[in-house]
């Protein structure tokens, strides 16, 4: 009985463990690779992500960036991105400044 519970203890601590894997490294390459994608994603030219960056849990595995620069007719503009962490892709919203998201 004492060696089951000492396996179910083991797995219990192994499985807790693992979920805090994710390095400060991969972190910092991952917002890399989200700036990257969401600033390619935005057809913009001159393009900058903002300081405001959302990031969601596993369960939503979702990154927001705000893209800011000119559009084809030279005007600036503002748009929200969102980066899928599964699919590696990037979703594009024209007009984030209706969404109350204006640059200062």
């Amino acid at each position: 009985m004492k060696f089951r519970l000492k396996i179910a203890t083991i797995i219990v601590v192994a499985v807790g463990t693992t979920a805090q894997a994710s390095t400060p490294q991969a972190w910092a390459s991952l917002d890399r690779q989200v700036d990257r994608t969401c600033l390619a994603a935005s057809e913009l030219t001159q393009a900058k992500v903002m300081t405001d960056k959302a990031s969601f849990s596993d369960q939503v595995p979702i990154e927001l960036r705000i893209v800011e620069g000119y559009n084809r007719q030279s005007v600036i503009d503002v748009k929200l991105c969102a980066y899928d962490r599964r699919t590696r892709r990037a979703a594009i919203v024209d007009g984030a400044g209706r969404l109350g998201v204006y640059r200062n």
